[in-house]
């Protein structure tokens, strides 16, 4: 075990949300997909719901990610806080969320997702909207947040 490494308490709530918290200003990710074991990654423009459970994008239909998902819902994203400077080994930090991604058709959820994402990115509002796209959520059920480039902590939802 990474003599840097701490698990928070199993689906401890207040812990997920203090992971996040370094992350909140961030607007882009890096979503991992697979198809029949290959793996693709993806930058997303993304926003996390208020309870700090899901993570929200919106994808074209008509992508491999999109494939990808639809073939495999188990995905992951990392959020970073890179800034491609020397600073970054000894302050940048990436947490990895792991879960199952699902298409929100439409529906009271769908419209509070929705509206969460156009408060992130105003400028993709009417992209959201169109039919050829995809608003998804990813229901984290882990999370692994990495600072110093070897401190590790853990979280897992509880079962």
């Amino acid at each position: 075990m990474n003599k840097g490494r701490r698990d928070f308490a199993q689906g401890k709530e207040g812990d997920l949300k203090q992971m996040l918290e370094p992350f909140d200003d961030l607007r882009f990710a890096v979503l991992a997909t697979s198809d029949e074991g290959r793996p693709y990654a993806s930058l997303i423009a993304f926003a996390i719901s208020l309870d700090r459970r899901m993570v929200i994008f919106a994808t074209p239909k008509a992508t491999r990610k999109y494939r990808n998902m639809r073939g495999q819902p188990s995905v992951s994203i990392l959020i970073d806080s890179r800034t491609q400077t020397p600073q970054d080994l000894s302050s940048a930090e990436a947490v990895t969320l792991i879960g199952t991604v699902r298409s929100l058709r439409g529906g009271v959820k769908r419209e509070e997702c929705a509206r969460i994402f156009r408060d992130k990115h105003p400028q993709l509002s009417g992209f959201i909207d169109e039919p050829g796209t995809a608003l998804m959520t990813v229901v984290i059920e882990e999370a692994v947040h990495v600072t110093r480039f070897q401190n590790v902590v853990t979280w897992t939802k509880e079962a």
